[in-house]
């Protein structure tokens, strides 16, 4: 990890309230770079600078614009600081851009920073002190309620000193950004340098980067890999959480980048056109959000329109002391949000911002309103523990489930239905069951010579989002606990019902038939013949499926099947022989056994794959499974 700790300064504040020449005062850095922003004397895009508070502390500082139709780019701006200024001129108090941006960065859930009172060298002491005065009613209720408010001069310097200091404190004051969560930076500047291929800038929300890293570019998708990494300018080993980064990429062309896209840590963050949150409206927005309302969406840089599903409420509006609420919005174009992410709601129009929020979940199901279940999950999304989330999150991935490997700690919860390299809820797992349950019972009233229901039908009926492996792999798990019987390709009841009289006649008569015949098979149809009241609409195969599963019959083959007790007389044979004989020859298999080559070919193969004989060439040996119980 950096010796230094790093954190992101932010300005807010009205225009024209000497937000840039703050900074440049500061740190001597001329953060108004476009020639129409010089010209005008105003903000118009974010600008950059470095601000050290000692050999321990580096800020990073971003110059949001202070312009009423600049807020997307202060939305932008502020979403990825850690502490900020709130700036107001001493000449003019506050005004309407210095109300909207501290609620914006209220509802983005910034954590530290201070009110700067500027331009005090137009002013007489007094008057600066009731414009800061001003301001601290305004924050009272927000995390600037407790602040300092510091007096500065850009001009003269004064208060310069006292203000570093205030920044130095907060800024050590603050909880550092997580280190070890995937890495995700938003993009906010995005361009080409000769040599270096295509650049991007951001701040690095989470997680730490490094010079080979192989990344993605959320909403696209596509794969990156870094060349190198800057901060501040330098090139460093490693860039963290909390800094801003200059990332040189390879992979990706400059007009396939935009603001707001985000480089991540492949499974970091990914486009999500939905979202579950918090919403709470902005303590200076007068209306209303309703139900079904189209909203500007700003999350990490990017803004997109989206409509507001309110689960909870009807409506949301200060005057019927309904303020707050869960929403799923559904977005006109994607996010690329994590749970926890803070965003920003604006009207339609005209742009006003009404409300902040907090994601829930990324992508989730889509929910209904006032539905208890829904709210219920929401509920845990919210306020639930660790063990809760993962919960939630599991039953939200169905019969796809989780890999266990990720998740190893939760193997023998007994919540989590383990199986295979899979885990699944618990609570899902015996709902699914149930179902199985249910399914093989009426196969079996319909079927009831058949073993069992093949699996894959069974896997497609209860809709099983897993693969055959992971299907095979949770019937095994289950199977002990619901008396299931897996054998083969086939899921049955392990205590099946008994047969009606006539048709278990049948089978006997089947069973009796292919006893007297030994070891020769007289064909389908002739095995077929004694039956007295015709197949039944059974093909062979199935009635010879019901003798071998009930332990009558062995299937030699696809076309050959003798019944149990002539096959077990052969092996006793074969055993015979080999103690008097080393080799078998199939002329001497032939008189041991009765069989033609048309039927001994076939059963030697057979006995060689069960083991009860080896073949060396032309002659058999013992098998190694011969003399086991059977």
């Amino acid at each position: 990890m950096s010796a230094r700790r790093h954190s992101i300064l932010g300005t807010a504040g009205h225009v024209d309230h000497g937000k840039s020449a703050l900074i440049r005062a500061l740190t001597g850095v001329e953060t108004d770079r476009l020639k129409e922003e010089r010209e005008r004397g105003i903000s118009i895009e974010l600008g950059f600078a470095e601000l050290e508070l000692g050999k321990d502390l580096i800020l990073g500082v971003v110059d949001v614009p202070g312009h009423e139709r600049f807020v997307k780019q202060m939305v932008a701006g502020a979403g990825g600081v850690d502490l900020a200024m709130l700036v107001v001129a001493a000449d003019e108090g506050v005004m309407p851009q210095t109300v909207e941006h501290l609620d914006i960065l209220q509802q983005l859930d910034v954590q530290g920073g201070l009110i700067v009172i500027t331009k005090t060298d137009l002013v007489d002491r007094d008057l600066a002190e009731v414009a800061a005065e001003e301001v601290r009613d305004l924050a009272a209720g927000t995390f600037l309620a407790e602040r300092p408010a510091v007096l500065v001069s850009a001009l003269t310097g004064d208060g310069l000193d006292e203000l570093r200091a205030a920044l130095r404190a907060e800024a050590l004051a603050l909880p550092p950004r997580p280190a070890g969560a995937p890495f995700r930076l938003p993009v906010d500047r995005v361009f080409t340098m000769p040599g270096a291929g295509v650049i991007v800038t951001g701040t690095a929300w989470e997680g730490t980067v490094r010079a080979g890293d192989q990344l993605e570019l959320q909403p696209s998708g596509a794969k990156l890999r870094v060349r190198d990494v800057q901060a501040h300018g330098a090139v460093v080993d490693a860039g963290h959480a909390g800094q801003r980064l200059a990332l040189a990429l390879h992979g990706v062309k400059k007009d396939e980048v935009e603001r707001g896209d985000q480089v991540a840590a492949a499974g970091g963050a990914g486009a999500a056109t939905r979202v579950d949150a918090r919403v709470t409206l902005v303590p200076h927005f007068d209306g209303k959000l309703k139900n079904r309302q189209r909203v500007h969406v700003h999350h990490a840089g990017r803004e997109v329109l989206g409509r507001v599903s309110l689960l909870d409420a009807e409506e949301l509006s200060h005057a019927q002391d309904a303020s707050t609420g869960l929403v799923q919005i559904h977005l006109e174009a994607p996010l690329v949000p994590r749970a926890g992410d803070r965003f920003v709601l604006r009207f339609y129009s005209p742009l006003v911002t009404m409300a902040g929020g907090k994601v829930l979940a990324a992508d989730p199901p889509r929910r209904r309103r006032f539905h208890e279940r829904d709210l219920a999950e929401l509920a845990v999304l919210e306020e639930g523990s660790a063990d809760e989330l993962f919960l939630q999150k599991l039953l939200e991935t169905g019969t796809e489930g989780l890999p266990a490997a990720a998740h190893a700690e939760y193997l023998e919860h007994p919540g989590v239905t383990a199986a295979g390299k899979r885990l699944y809820h618990g609570g899902l797992s015996t709902e699914l069951a149930d179902r199985v349950d249910a399914l093989l019972a009426e196969y079996v009233e319909k079927n009831p010579l058949r073993a069992g229901m093949p699996r894959e039908e069974m896997r497609r009926r209860v809709k099983f989002r897993g693969g055959s492996a992971e299907w095979a792999a949770w019937c095994a798990v289950l199977a002990a606990d619901r008396g299931w019987s897996v054998e083969g390709d086939r899921l049955a009841l392990a205590a099946r019902p008994a047969l009606p009289a006539a048709l278990q006649a049948d089978v006997d008569a089947l069973a009796a038939s292919l006893a007297a015949a030994g070891l020769q098979w007289p064909g389908a149809e002739a095995f077929l013949s004694v039956l007295r009241g015709g197949d039944r609409g059974y093909k062979a195969d199935e009635w010879i499926r019901h003798l071998t599963d009930r332990g009558d019959a062995v299937a030699v083959a696809p076309d050959y099947v003798v019944s149990a007790a002539a096959f077990a007389d052969l092996r006793a044979r074969l055993a015979g022989w080999f103690d008097a004989n080393a080799t078998l020859e199939f002329g001497q298999f032939r008189e041991l056994s009765g069989l033609t080559r048309k039927l001994g070919i076939p059963m030697l193969e057979t006995l060689d794959r069960i083991g009860w004989t080896r073949r060396e060439g032309d002659v058999r040996t013992a098998g190694p499974r011969l003399n086991e119980e059977p």
